[in-house]
C-alpha cells in the first residue's frame, strides 16, 4: 500500500505517509506546507478533502488486497476550523453494500482538535460483497 500511495500523482503535491492500515480503517498523515496553503497561512479546503477521500479509498481497499474496483459516489465534508499544523485523517468504512459503500473521515490537526468530518460513499466498480 506504501507504494500504491507513492505511485499517486497527488502524492507529489500533498506528502502523505501511511500511518496505520487495517481491515476498514486507514489513517493518512499529510504534512503542511506553504504549497497546500490557501494564500492565507492555512491548508487549502481542497487539499483537506482529497486526503480524506484518499484515506476512505485506502480504507475501503483493505477488502480488496489493496485493489481499487470503486469511486467515489458521494462526498460531504464539515469544515469546522482552520488548520495550519500537519494533518492526521483517519478513515473507517461503516457499512459495506453490495454496490454502496459508506465511510466516516475525521481530519484532525496536530494538536488532535478536529478540523473536518466527511460522511462519502464509494460505487463499486467491478466486484460485490457478498451478503
Amino acid at each position: 500500500m506504501q507504494d500504491l500511495l507513492r505511485a499517486n500523482p497527488l502524492s507529489g503535491l500533498l506528502h502523505p505517509s501511511l500511518e496505520a492500515l487495517s481491515l476498514d480503517s486507514c489513517e493518512l498523515k499529510m504534512p503542511f506546507r506553504h504549497e497546500i496553503s490557501n494564500g492565507h497561512g492555512s491548508v487549502h479546503g481542497g487539499h483537506l478533502a482529497t486526503l480524506a477521500d484518499t484515506a476512505m479509498a485506502f480504507a475501503l481497499s483493505t477488502n480488496f488486497d489493496g485493489e481499487m474496483p470503486f469511486t467515489t459516489a458521494d462526498f460531504t465534508i464539515h469544515y469546522f476550523k482552520r488548520v495550519c499544523t500537519d494533518i492526521i485523517a483517519r478513515a473507517r468504512v461503516i457499512k459495506k453494500g453490495r454496490r454502496i459503500n459508506v465511510g466516516v473521515v475525521d481530519l484532525f490537526d496536530a494538536e488532535g482538535d478536529l478540523v473536518a468530518t466527511v460522511l462519502t460513499s464509494f460505487m463499486l466498480t467491478t466486484s460485490r460483497f457478498e451478503e
